[in-house]
Parts: C-alpha cells; structure tokens; sequence
C-alpha cells in the first residue's frame, strides 16, 4: 500500500472511532436521564410504598395481639386455670408462628 492510502485508512479510521466515541457518550447521556427521571422516582415510590405496607401489617399484629390478650383474660376469669394455661399456650404459639 502506498503511503497516501495508508493515511486515507488511519483517517477513516479515526473518523470511526470519534463517532462511535461520541454515539456512546449520547448514549450514557441518555441513560443517565433515564435514571434520573423514571427509575430513581419509581424505586422512592416503591420504598415509600414498602414502608407504609409494613407499618399498617405492624398495627395489625399489634391490634390481634391485643384482641387476643383480650380474649384470654376473659376466659382466664372462668372456673378453670388449666383451661386457661392451655389457651395462653396455644395463642402464644400461634402468634409466635404468625410473628416468624
């Protein structure tokens, strides 16, 4: 090859390699925007969400626990404590179950 087409190559070459550098800047360009506008907004969303799901099952656990201690103290009042010990028994393990 002559000298003259071997510089024609490297410029071509070098043609090729800027654009394809600058095609690869516009496309982390752009899948920065894209980050930023759509999936950071819906991951907070998703967090904010998570977090109000975990605080309402909280309340929930709290409030059957409740409802149960409730319950068992009324039944305690009977005429039988084994009755009573064998209740407190059973929701204590339910609610150990329901609490893993």
């Amino acid at each position: 090859m002559s000298s003259e087409k071997i510089k024609e190559v490297k410029a071509a070459s070098e043609d090729v390699v800027e654009t394809a550098r600058d095609e690869i800047e516009a496309v982390k360009a752009h899948l920065e925007r894209l980050i930023t506008k759509h999936i950071v907004p819906a991951l907070t969303n998703a967090g904010s969400k998570a977090e109000n799901l975990t605080d309402q099952a909280v309340a929930n656990a709290k409030e059957l626990a409740n409802h149960a201690r409730q319950d068992i103290s009324k039944q305690t009042r009977g005429p039988s404590s084994l009755v009573s010990i064998a209740i407190s028994g059973v929701v204590g393990f339910i609610l150990g179950r329901l609490s893993r």
